[in-house]
């Protein structure tokens, strides 16, 4: 009762560079009483070698055949757990080590919750703090404990913003949301998470306990920034959008979604539905296009005719209204391709004019240090000027000096005999 054991599930692939921090973060932990489960989704290079270098009697190893993608290993890991805690970590992570120590406690002291997440710190491939470069990710992390209700409406609107590697999970609650989806990538964790906020709240540590790795190389880490994951992450949205209020229990509904609702009053059954549809197809991301698969639904309805007649009459719906959201842009239409290739063919020309831009101040900035070096010389130039200026004064000085001595007086007369027998001596040469 006193070190209840938690299960940490780890799944890797091709994970050789950082590997082997993770795996020491786990074991190097505060709270010792832990099943640490890694599952090998098929890797070809030495991950394999690099965790059998590890002798602790907690970890437990399983190796896939091949690979078959993150959900299928993390469900082959959740099949192994035994604690009566679940935390996840991914093989290019490092947790802090008072990490699971710390969420066992938020846990003790918040009952109500059945799941912890902390905040981070994010971190490069070498290992650096990248907060500062990544400003926006840092404060989307960073978020703090709210109602299941907030959160239900931010990830059906917005998306994700729990950590992952930072949870912790009582088996309680791991057991009734059960195993990953199979059909999800980029937002197998996201989808998951949905289903938990459907029946239980979790709370945020507000300590950032994890260092979480943003790795640029797409087959290294699903989670890097590329243009593939993010358009698989939105489209992946678009599904967990579309299945959301499927298992949703009526009254969570109503306390989530009511003040968004066309018609506020609506608590029939029919009426949910009515309300479900236009909640999908409303915009998110910042889009104005209304959504396709919330006009799915729209479509079934109005084949029925107990939804047809009352979205009619209750919320003034019908074909016509349709009309208006199939007349916008909500598939990758021809005329959208189109639009594209324009804007593409704009930031050709504008790239173009960048690099010329770039080629001009290259050549300004030759100019700039020609200028500059030819500044230093006629700097050098005055600077020997004044010298053998002020040598002339002296040299000028010391000849009127000398001319204007007694001696030179005295002397005129034996100067002329010797200038006389000077040109004498020539005459004769």
């Amino acid at each position: 009762m006193d070190a209840p054991l938690i299960s940490v599930v780890m799944t890797a692939y091709n994970a050789e560079k950082f590997i082997r921090k993770s795996i020491e973060s786990v074991l190097n932990q505060t709270y010792e009483n832990l099943q640490f489960i890694i599952v090998n989704d098929g890797s070809t290079d030495s991950t394999e070698a690099i965790v059998s270098e590890f002798s602790d009697s907690r970890i437990e190893y399983y190796s896939l055949g091949e690979n078959c993608h993150i959900a299928h290993a993390t469900n082959v890991g959740f099949s192994k757990v035994k604690g009566e805690y679940i935390a996840i970590i991914d093989s290019d992570d490092i947790w802090d080590a008072d990490k699971l120590k710390k969420q066992l406690e938020y846990l003790r002291q918040h009952p109500r919750h059945q799941g912890c997440f902390t905040w981070v710190t994010l971190i490069d491939e070498q290992g650096h703090v990248i907060d500062d470069k990544m400003p926006e990710l840092k404060k989307l992390y960073s978020s703090s404990t709210e109602s299941r209700e907030y959160w239900l409406r931010f990830f059906f609107f917005y998306g994700n913003r729990l950590n992952n590697p930072s949870s912790l999970v009582t088996y309680e609650a791991f057991s009734q949301i059960g195993r990953h989806s199979l059909f999800y990538i980029q937002g197998m964790d996201f989808e998951w998470w949905v289903r938990f906020a459907k029946r239980y709240s979790f709370g945020i540590l507000e300590e950032s306990l994890v260092y979480y790795r943003r790795v640029s190389d797409p087959e290294v880490n699903v989670s890097s920034d590329s243009e593939m994951h993010n358009i698989r992450f939105f489209n992946e949205h678009m599904f967990i959008r579309y299945h959301f209020f499927d298992d949703m229990d009526d009254e969570l509904f109503l306390r989530a979604f009511q003040e968004m609702f066309v018609c506020p009053d609506s608590r029939s059954p029919e009426e949910l539905a009515c309300e479900k549809a236009f909640l999908l197809c409303r915009p998110i991301h910042g889009s104005h296009c209304p959504q396709a698969l919330g006009l799915l639904k729209l479509e079934e309805m109005l084949a029925d005719e107990r939804f047809s007649k009352l979205l009619k009459e209750k919320y003034n719906f019908s074909t016509i209204e349709c009309g208006k959201y199939t007349g916008q842009h909500i598939f990758n239409d021809l005329y959208t391709q189109k639009y594209e290739e324009k804007i593409r063919g704009q930031e050709h020309w504008l790239n173009l004019t960048r690099q010329h831009i770039f080629k001009l101040e290259n050549e300004l900035e030759d100019y700039r240090r020609q200028i500059r070096e030819r500044e230093r010389e006629t700097a050098q130039l005055r600077e020997e000027i004044s010298m053998r200026d002020s040598l002339n004064q002296k040299l000028a000085g010391d000849l009127n000096t000398i001319l204007s001595s007694a001696s030179w007086k005295l002397t005129a007369p034996v100067r002329a005999i010797i200038d006389k027998m000077k040109k004498m001596v020539r005459k004769q040469d």
